[in-house]
Parts: structure tokens; sequence; C-alpha cells
């Protein structure tokens, strides 16, 4: 605590607005590192371990990323924040560089700190040593890193590196695994956007650009008047996963929609009951799906729901049978009412683990046609897509508690409010069952009679005349068809 001490109050000697030497601003005007460069490699790990041979020659004294704690790391944040030249961000923010900082004062850093060390103290995996914590602990290597040689100007990193209290953290060994970074830590690791070479015919691993990262920025346009479509948002409306300030409780909650105008919707009605940190670890919700159910749900969507300047919502029925197999999920769905997808009328619908998507067009209840398509990934280049896994919020981002009432139900609901990207979800606290979803330019589901138990083949095959026979069509699926179940009737 002694040496932590003396780190802040060192802080408060490099204080002061220090003007960037002329290799601080010729730094700052290079938008990334040449092939050449010293701090350029092929692979993260490469990356990062350039950084940390620079640092190891340097002056600054330093040690592993692995060897700092959360509240070290916070405060080498707050000592970097305070020797920082302001110049030198504004410069950033003026090209949309992705060193300018993502936030707007130190104070929407703390009330982050307090988050992480309050889920430290309630789940396993955020406590010291488990895979969450080591993950934050190395998006905050990154970022102090980045502070350091970017944000610190000259004479003050000279005057850190002397002044005998200071210790900069090396970069950690590699990036995290895609399912364990959150929106800040992509935020914190951009570093590997401009030092690494992310198209080389050589390095087969790099070749396709990586998807756009979370927390990057608004995911989506906002503004669509150049379109003539000027679409209304509000924070109750909507409130993306990288908001800053973050989203609180019912915030994000959307409603009945049937424009884009400002008075074209009905706000779901809400009451905040809790805040993450509020909510007793033994009685949180986990925004999982069971593995297999059965269930009804209500639906006002947008196909193929892309572009929030082209809002056209319908609203339909359906009933949703999911199954998880050792291939993969199976998300099958029965239109009851409204359209079906890209179909003006209800009918089925099959994702299949290997990326094939069957849809029907139905009349009076009996299939007349069936289409087979691949529907290929808007983000990552020569992939399809494929149907969501019951655990596709597995990094969902917790709002926090509230008291609701489901639309088309008029049913009042306890439930916990996650957000993922731009798409919000609530979990009833009494079940942990997921009643609603709401995605501002996308889609509105509720969710009711839900059947737990695994479906029967004959609930969820594919019917036989969607691959046999002359009522199909292939339009773009690449993998075989489904084997035929014996006893499958075709209706």
């Amino acid at each position: 605590m002694a040496r932590i001490a003396s780190v802040l109050l060192f802080g408060s000697h490099v204080e002061g607005n220090v003007v960037p030497s002329v290799s601080d601003l010729r730094r700052a005007k290079l938008p990334k590192p040449s092939p050449s460069s010293h701090v350029f490699g092929e692979s993260p790990p490469e990356v990062f371990e350039s950084m940390n041979r620079a640092l190891r020659t340097s002056a600054v004294p330093h040690k592993n990323c692995d060897q700092f704690s959360h509240e070290d790391l916070n405060n080498v944040a707050k000592i970097l924040y305070l020797a920082r030249a302001p110049k030198l961000d504004e410069l950033y923010v003026s090209v949309g560089d992705k060193r300018a900082l993502h936030f707007d004062s130190l104070e929407n850093k703390e009330l982050l700190w307090k988050g992480e060390a309050a889920a430290s103290q309630l789940y396993p995996a955020h406590a010291p040593g488990g895979a969450a914590y080591n993950v934050t602990r190395d998006g905050k290597c990154a970022e102090m890193v980045m502070w350091y040689t970017h944000h610190v100007p000259e004479p003050k990193r000279a005057a850190l590196a002397s002044s005998g209290g200071f210790t900069l953290p090396l970069m950690p060994p590699d990036v995290a695994a895609p399912h364990l970074r959150g929106n800040e830590y992509q935020r914190q690791i951009t570093c590997t956007d401009c030092h690494m070479r992310i198209q080389d015919p050589s390095k087969p691993a790099y070749v396709t650009p990586p998807p756009r990262p979370k927390g990057s920025g608004p995911q989506f346009q906002e503004d669509c008047s150049e379109a003539q479509k000027p679409v209304f948002y509000n924070r109750t409306k909507r409130c993306d996963w990288d908001y800053e300030p973050f989203c609180s409780p019912c915030e994000g909650v959307g409603g009945m929609t049937w424009g884009n105008g400002e008075h074209e919707w009905t706000p779901m009605p809400c009451e905040p009951l809790m805040k993450p940190e509020e909510i007793p670890k033994e009685n949180l919700t986990s925004p999982l799906w069971p593995k297999h159910f059965t269930v009804e749900e209500y639906a006002s969507l947008t196909f193929p729901g892309r572009d929030p300047c082209d809002v056209k919502f319908k609203n339909s029925t359906y009933t949703l049978v999911f199954d998880t197999t050792p291939e993969g999920p199976i998300y099958h769905t029965i239109g009851r009412t409204g359209p079906s997808g890209p179909s003006p009328f209800p009918g089925k619908s099959w994702a299949l683990p290997n990326g094939n998507f069957y849809n029907t067009v139905d009349v009076f209840g009996r299939t007349a046609f069936c289409i087979c398509i691949g529907p290929p990934d808007p983000t990552v280049e020569n992939a399809i897509n494929g149907p969501l896994p019951y655990d596709f919020l597995r990094d969902a981002v917790l709002i926090g508690r509230e008291r609701v009432v489901l639309e088309y139900l008029n049913k009042q609901v306890v439930a916990d409010h996650w957000v993922k990207g731009p798409h919000h979800f609530w979990f009833d606290v009494a079940t942990n069952l997921m009643v609603r979803e709401w995605q501002p330019f996308n889609g509105h589901q509720i969710y009711h009679a839900w059947n737990l138990s695994k479906p029967a083949p004959l609930d969820i095959d594919v019917q036989e005349r969607c691959y046999k026979g002359l009522l199909h069509v292939n339009i773009s699926c690449i993998a075989p068809h489904p084997v035929s179940h014996p006893s499958h009737v075709v209706v």
C-alpha cells in the first residue's frame, strides 16, 4: 500500500499541460507504423512482444502484465491520465484516430472500475485468477502502454521513468479468446488494427480483415436524414452496449413501433428496481436459452433488418422449436400469422448447423413450395450464417433489474435486462426464461408458453419436400441436405 500511495502522490507532481515535443507530434500524425517498424508484426503475439522489447530497453521501470492487480492498474491509469497532453488527444479526435480516448472523463472510468470490483465479488470468473479477471487485466495493460506512448508527452515520460515510484505494465502475451472480449476490452486492444498486417497472402490466418470489433463506436448508421428517412432515437428507445455513459435500468427498452418518427412508438412500461451491483448473486438470472425447448412468440420484425434507415415492421406470430445436437443447434419456426421471413405469408423455416436455411411458403396450412439458401455472413468474408446457439448471449452485459409490462400479454414481470450490441433481452427472475427481445430497427419479440421438453424428431425435422421432389429450389445452399426421417410425415 505504501508503494501505491507514493505512486498517487507522484501523480500530482506530473499534473499540468506540457507542450508535446516535435517527436510526440510526429508520432501522433503518423496514422500507423510502417511495415519496417520495430513495433510492427504479423500476429498479435508478435506485435505485443515487439512492443515489450522496446519497453524493456527503455528507461521506464516495468513488470509483466500478470504481476499487476486491477487496483494497481487503475492507479497507473490515474497517474497517466494526469500526465497526458490534451493536445495529443485533440489531434487524434480530429482525424478519427483509434488512439483517441474513448471516454469523456476519468469519472467514467472510475464508474467502470467500481462495476469491475463488484463483479469480482459476485462471479468466480471475475475474481482474481478467473478468466474474465485476467482478460480485464490484460486490456488495462494494453491501454496503459498506449497512453504512456501516445498521450504522455516526452518530458513527462522522462519524469515518470526517473521518479522511482512508477512502474509501467508490459503488453500481455496475446489477445483474449473472442468469446471473452467485452466492449471495453475491444477498445483497449485496438493497437492490433495499426501495428499488425491484415492483408498478407503468406499468412492465411490474416488474409480476411476481422469483423468490426465490439465497442469501436456505433455499429450502425444513426442519422438517416440524408436518405430523407430520419429515425428518432433517445436513450429510452436505443442504448447500445458501447454507449457512454453505459445504459441505466429502463434505458434501451424500446416498445411498440409503427414508424421511425418521434411519435410513432410507445415505450414499454418500465420501473427500475436494481442496478447490477445491487442484485443478489444467488438471485441473478443467466442470459442463456435452455438447450432445447418449444415456445410461442409474438413478433414485430423488419426483414432482413440490417439497415436502420429502411425500417418496415410487420407483425407475426410464431412457434419456435429449438434443439442442441452434437452437430450444433437447430432453429425451427412455424409461422402462425403474418409474414415469415422474406415470404408475405406464414410459413416454416429451419436453420441447420451446416448453414443450410430452408423456408416454405404455405397456403391454407400446407406447404406449396420450399427454398434452400445459405445466408452469407455480412461481417466475415466467405462465411455463411448459421443458427443461434443456446449460449449466444454468453457475453451479454447486465443493465439491471426492472419491473416491466410485456406488450401483447399485458403482463407485469420482474426481469433482468441484458444487452449485446444494440440487442436487448429480458429474463424473468422467477423462471430464468427469456420473455422479451428488442432491437430498435430490427425486431420486437415477446415469448410465452415455454415447454422445455426435448422436441421429437417429427416436430423439428426438415420437411422432405424442402429437398426432394419438384416443389423445392436450392438457391444457394452448399452443404448436404439432411437424411430423411423414416416416419416423417409431410404436412
